[in-house]
């Protein structure tokens, strides 16, 4: 009895378990800094106007991310960390 029960148990947690775990706030802070981090290592290597205009543009689409982030939105601070860091082929 205590075994089916516990069994049963199991089954319903992992059917109550969300499919996509979200963002908390060490995983975006942890993006944030080495999005922040590689932006700025790519700045220092800009060659032209452009590519400081890209690394700009970049910075503040983290600055958005900064600000879900200091409004508790983690998922959507990381979902823009992800999108910069793809956009710029910087690895998280």
């Amino acid at each position: 009895m205590i075994t089916r029960f516990a069994a049963g148990f199991v089954v319903l947690a992992a059917l109550s378990a969300p499919a996509f775990a979200g963002c908390d706030q060490a995983q975006a802070v942890d993006k944030m800094t080495k999005v922040a981090t590689a932006l700025g290592q790519k700045a220092g290597e800009a060659k032209t106007a452009e590519d400081s205009q890209k690394i700009v543009a970049a910075n503040e689409k983290v600055n958005q991310g900064g600000e879900a982030l200091g409004k508790g939105d983690y998922d959507k601070a990381c979902s823009i960390y992800d999108e910069v860091a793809k956009e710029n082929g910087i690895s998280l």
